[in-house]
């Protein structure tokens, strides 16, 4: 008699559509898995590239594959056909531009032998391009718990042990038995949040393995919960169909994991919605979706959620975005505006600030790839003038400037306007890192004893004057309550130190601030960057336009202000001017005009009197500048 084939331990199912770019490395991860007793079931759902020629290349003579074709049937169709096929103890689900760590299998699979469970789940790595990723355990509310290696068990008795953990289908691996009968629903997107909850319903524990081993693809152009459609509007379908089978279930707290569920779902379907017209209409659907259903707003129990999103549905903008852009590099920004377009939440508007007209037709071809961007222009010269006119254009509830050529992390507006949202601060600072790349960070205060980063960063505080006066006046790596800005008629300042005007006055002036310790912007150092609103390179002309925005800074500060501020202050400000302006000298001859620079500054001290006491300057500032500006000093004491 013939003998049958054996069936293969697990099956996993590859759905196929339109992924020229990344079936062969998908597939190629499976091949690579130390656990070889698989079959591998890839469904080409109707491709109209290439994909399924590379997917039969890739695959070859390997009897554990099969390419089946069929029509496009959408995903559900082409996973919905694997099922129906399927011959393993075990299945599991790979989306075909995503990628499995080589343990994939094996790991998960002895984790069900060895506990007897019925499906487990792993952490996931978040794949960005140019090889960035960051590892997110799969879990809501625990992130971080992701490559510790261990392996817990979930109790799910009731719907809010349910909701925490990520409704996909892939990243885990399910005993067949549980699944048996169960099929993705067609013809809608998010298709994978009732089969999670189908199979959660006919178990009492998930076993849960902190490790990153599925690892998915990020910001590939073409993917479903990236994509600006009005088929985000199908998620209330689906989220009907959710509660129906949430209160037919005999499981507890139906409710109120609905209420959470529908809360983050509602959220996260916003994060891809960057044209204002569809994004304010889907804002005002999820409003009445809520109050249909007698339903709050719930983002409290995972910090992802947004609050801002709450404020976005009762009909406020919550962020403007303002660019200054000269038009000298129009990469700097593209650099910026793709750094925003990566940033989920929270909704905003992006102003680009032109003072010519050429920069501003170059601005706006631009932005025509960026729906929630205006470009406008304004009269005045230089960063301060740019930034002031964005503030009066804006709309947002908060406000950051951002320096053309500086990009913001990822989750970094999130955080800041949720920050600010729950601690109803006037002003936010955070750390920032020197340059686009490396690990050259700096906490945004120049730091001394006085000045408690972990204190600052646990809770809304106070600036003292002397963290005021600590401040770093970069511009992009801070939030403002725009409202605190225009009732307090605070402005940047005009010339070559903009941004030490507003972050002082805002220092000495908000109620209440808040600070991130983790870096939100990475503060661009090329040159083309740095040149934008400096000075001309040429010594003591430059040193003369920072001495003018020096001397006016001094001026703007109101005399209540100033009797505030630590003895010295003066001092200490000036003496930072001349290093930053320091670092700006170029060669040629770059050593004599850092002499005639020295020289030139220590007239200017003298005739203003800040070398005639030795206070505290910035830690690091250099022997350099500390003898000089303490010449007068030292001459009293030798006299």
């Amino acid at each position: 008699m013939p003998h049958s084939k054996p069936r293969p331990l697990i099956s996993v199912i590859i759905p196929v559509y339109d992924v020229a770019d990344h079936v062969a490395d998908c597939l190629r991860s499976l091949q690579a898995q130390t656990l070889g007793d698989f079959e591998a079931l890839v469904i080409d759902d109707g491709s109209t590239d290439n994909s399924a020629s590379i997917a039969e290349k890739v695959i070859g003579q390997d009897p554990r594959f099969q390419l089946i074709r069929q029509q496009n049937q959408g995903l559900s169709g082409a996973r919905n056909t694997g099922l129906e096929l399927v011959q393993g103890t075990f299945v599991a689900f790979l989306d075909s531009d995503d990628r499995l760590d080589p343990n994939y299998l094996s790991r998960l699979w002895q984790a069900l032998e060895t506990t007897g469970a019925d499906w487990v789940s792993c952490g996931i790595r978040f794949c960005f391009p140019n090889d960035q990723y960051i590892d997110h355990s799969a879990i809501h509310g625990r992130a971080e718990q992701h490559s510790s290696g261990q392996i817990t068990r979930y109790p799910q008795h009731s719907w809010e042990d349910a909701i925490p953990h990520f409704p996909s289908a892939w990243n885990k691996l399910y005993r067949r038995s549980l699944i048996e009968g169960l099929r993705f629903p067609e013809g809608t997107w998010f298709e994978d949040h009732e089969f999670y909850y189908q199979a959660a319903a006919r178990t009492d524990h998930l076993l849960h393995i902190e490790a990153p081993l599925y690892l998915q693809t990020r910001l590939r152009q073409g993917q479903i919960t990236g994509r600006d459609s009005d088929r985000v509007f199908e998620q209330f379908s689906v989220l009907d169909r959710v509660k129906r089978l949430m209160d037919s279930a005999d499981r507890p707290d139906a409710e109120r994991a609905f209420e959470q569920i529908t809360s983050r779902l509602l959220f996260e379907r916003s994060t891809a919605l960057r044209a204002p017209e569809r994004r304010a209409r889907y804002a005002s659907a999820c409003a009445a979706y809520l109050e249909t259903h007698k339903l709050t707003y719930t983002p409290d129990w995972d910090p992802h959620i947004s609050r801002a999103w709450g404020v976005e549905m009762a009909g406020t903008l919550p962020l403007s975005v303002v660019i200054p852009w000269g038009g000298r590099e129009s990469g700097l920004l593209r650099e910026s505006l793709q750094s925003l377009a990566r940033q989920g939440a929270p909704g905003r508007e992006i102003l680009i600030l032109c003072s010519s007209d050429h920069a501003l037709a170059e601005a706006k071809a631009i932005a025509e790839e960026h729906p929630e961007a205006r470009v406008l222009q304004h009269t005045g010269r230089g960063l301060g003038a740019a930034c002031n006119a964005g503030l009066r254009a804006a709309r947002g509830l908060y406000v950051n400037f951002l320096v053309a050529g500086d990009t913001l992390t990822e989750m970094a507006l999130h955080d800041w306007v949720d920050g600010l949202l729950t601690s109803q601060a006037d002003f936010a600072v955070s750390v920032f890192r020197l340059g686009l790349e490396g690990k050259d960070y700096h906490s945004s205060f120049y730091q001394d004893d006085t000045v408690s980063l972990d204190q600052m960063a646990a809770a809304a505080f106070t600036f003292s004057p002397e963290a005021a006066i600590a401040l770093d006046g970069q511009v992009s790596p801070k939030l403002y309550r725009r409202a605190f800005l225009t009732e307090t008629g605070l402005q940047f300042g005009t010339g070559a130190l903009p941004g030490w005007t507003l972050a002082l006055h805002a220092a000495l002036l908000a109620k209440k601030a808040a600070y991130f310790r983790h870096s939100g912007c990475n503060v661009n150092q090329s040159s083309a960057a740095q040149a934008q609103y400096q000075p001309p390179h040429q010594g003591r002309a430059g040193f003369r336009q920072v001495l003018r925005s020096f001397d006016q800074l001094a001026l703007d500060l109101n005399p209540t202000m100033v009797a505030r501020l630590p003895k010295g202050w003066q001092r200490r400000l000036f003496a930072r001017a001349l290093r930053q302006r320091m670092a700006q000298l170029k060669p040629p001859c770059r050593n004599l005009k850092l002499a005639l620079l020295s020289a030139s500054a220590t007239w200017v001290a003298f005739r203003r009197g800040l070398t005639r006491e030795q206070t505290p300057l910035d830690p690091g500032e250099g022997r350099r500048i500390a003898t000089l500006l303490s010449i007068e000093a030292r001459l009293r004491r030798t006299s």
